[in-house]
């Protein structure tokens, strides 16, 4: 990874080694790759289930901004890295990331990491400006954003979430990597064109350089700062025995060959296979915040002061995971001693990216009851409403604070359903469909694909989160067809049907049809018998497959007014 400064940013023009946004501020850029090893065997590791991710301890507010003009899929993946990194690090008030799409050409970097960076009056210590706003003032934002993350719009992306050896970048993996390095991970030593090889600041080392040692127990906060460049600092970081050093004594190998061709300096594991491992190849699909990477930030700050206050919740395990449609109680458990003066807050995250305060008690229990008027909280990419329990009590005489974060869920959703392509197979009467799905609040989709003028109904769980790519092969080109798709989770189940009309214009090459559907929900659902009589009128499409046995007419009304309809055999 390359360091470097930008030309222009927030309309402030680079002088010299910095770009000084305020007195206290400065920039600092970084650049990653994801083809910096030969093609092998790639490495996939795809997110999680929830179940095995989620944790209440931790909840905070990664807020994700995104320029005008991203397609749902780029916005979902970046959304879902976010996720993943709330879902491991202790964050008290919020992060802000910028994310905007850039054309840096077929073969540049893939994205580009511009991480504010804030200082303190008399220290020597540059921290990231993420790290600065939750632990080290309580003063407001003077900065908007505490990073702008840039992607390259030139490269191919891969947005799927699947276990699939796909021989593209994948994009969440990338996000990951670049959500890492706004919030501290990576040394601030760079190559200067003009300079040679210095650190970005002139007397001040990054909470990440503090950790950074060699083999001879020299660190990397010993070397030369002076804003020039010296044999010494040379040969530290290209020396390849460098390590970040974690507080259980545990050193990790950093990459650092001497042989180094200018991507970065001790910003990486050298290591393959880890999340932020330096060697990467096209296809590695890393979706999981594995444990290095996490110790490695817990380190430079993003972790918990050890408490021993506890809140425990009935029908609530570890995960945080629970129900909006339903209440709960909470209690306060610690190893010895006694608790008094309870002071209990309940409160949800709203669609402003703030908490808001739903209930306050000061009894040893606490209760919430359902959420209500659920569309004017925020909805994350699990579909979950964030909330979070708050407890301030007095312990033996100490006062102590302890927070639980759940994770309420909803009934799931269609976000975007999109017809990619209608391909004609030449020589035939047959094509070939491709459709787009994003949802939430499943893990998995099911898929029913039928025909006008067929007998057969092919039917397919597609066991990826978010965003599923489905192809149909050989579809007859006369008569209709139709996809059938359902989400489901213990709060209930969606519906969405894709009624593609036949495609015999397709014979002399006509315009190629496209769908696409966001935020769309059946409204009503009308069933007929052969004769035209009303059989049944209802909003539960699965009333349907109570019906007896019989030929009938279904038309689906969504709320967005469009319908369907269609033939079906019960």
């Amino acid at each position: 990874m390359k360091k470097h400064l930008p030309i222009l940013i927030v309309l402030l023009m680079a002088q010299s080694i910095g770009l000084l946004i305020a007195q206290q501020d400065t920039i600092l850029v970084f650049k990653g790759r994801l083809d910096t090893a030969p093609t092998a065997l790639q490495t996939i590791k795809p997110c999680l289930l929830r179940t095995e991710r989620s944790n209440s301890d931790f909840g905070g507010i990664i807020e994700v901004q995104c320029e005008a003009g991203m397609s749902e899929e780029m916005q979902c993946c970046i959304k879902v890295a976010a996720q993943l990194w709330e879902e491991k690090l202790y964050i008290p008030k919020k992060v802000v990331l910028k994310f905007e799409k850039e054309k840096m050409g077929v073969g540049a970097e893939d994205f580009e990491a511009q991480v504010l960076y804030s200082f303190l009056p008399g220290e020597s210590k540059a921290y990231p400006q993420s790290l600065f706003m939750n632990f080290l003032t309580d003063d407001g934002r003077v900065n908007s954003v505490d990073a702008i993350i840039k992607i390259n719009d030139d490269v191919d992306w891969d947005y799927s979430f699947s276990d699939e050896v796909i021989n593209k970048k994948n994009l969440t993996t990338a996000m990951l990597r670049a959500i890492a390095m706004s919030l501290g991970f990576g040394s601030t030593v760079f190559d200067n064109s003009a300079k040679g090889v210095v650190f970005f600041t002139k007397r001040c080392f990054s909470p990440f350089d503090n950790y950074v040692i060699n083999s001879n127990n020299v660190r990397l906060n010993e070397m030369p700062n002076n804003g020039r460049t010296s044999q010494e600092l040379v040969s530290f970081v290209t020396g390849n025995n460098v390590y970040y050093k974690i507080p259980n004594n545990e050193s990790l190998k950093l990459y650092a060959s001497p042989e180094f061709r200018g991507y970065n300096y001790l910003s990486y594991f050298d290591t393959t296979g880890d999340l932020m491992s330096y060697n990467m190849r096209i296809g590695d699909k890393n979706q999981q915040v594995d444990r290095k990477t996490q110790e490695v930030l817990e380190t430079i700050g993003w972790k918990e002061p050890e408490k021993g206050l506890k809140i425990v919740a009935d029908g609530i395990d570890n995960t945080g995971m629970a129900s909006a449609t339903r209440g709960y109680n909470f209690r306060a458990e610690i190893p010895s001693g006694n608790i008094t003066k309870y002071s209990w807050k309940y409160e949800l995250l709203n669609n402003e990216m703030d908490y808001v305060l739903i209930k306050k008690g000061e009894s040893s229990e606490f209760a919430i009851d359902k959420v209500d008027a659920l569309a004017k909280y925020r909805k994350n990419v699990n579909g979950d409403i964030k909330g979070k329990i708050s407890l301030n009590a007095i312990v033996d005489g100490k006062e102590m604070s302890k927070v639980f974060h759940v994770y309420l869920s909803t009934k799931p959703t269609f976000i975007s359903v999109k017809v990619d392509s209608i391909t004609p197979i030449p020589g035939t009467r047959y094509y070939n469909l491709d459709i787009t799905v994003i949802y939430d609040g499943a893990d998995y989709l099911y898929v029913e694909q039928s025909e006008e003028f067929g007998d057969i109904v092919n039917t397919h769980f597609y066991y990826e989160p978010y965003i599923a790519h489905l192809r149909f092969k050989r579809i007859f080109m006369i008569g209709m067809s139709w996809v059938d798709m359902e989400l489901s989770n213990n709060e209930g189940k969606a519906y969405y049907t894709v009624e593609i009309p036949s495609q015999m214009e397709l014979l002399n090459h006509s315009t190629l049809i496209q769908e696409e559907v966001i935020n769309s929900e059946i409204a009503q659902i009308e069933v007929r018998d052969m004769q035209g009589r009303i059989v049944l009128r209802t909003d539960n499409y699965e009333s349907v497959s109570c019906l007896s046995k019989g030929i009938y007419i279904v038309t689906l009304t969504y709320t967005n007014g469009k319908t369907v309809t269609r033939k079906m055999c019960q």
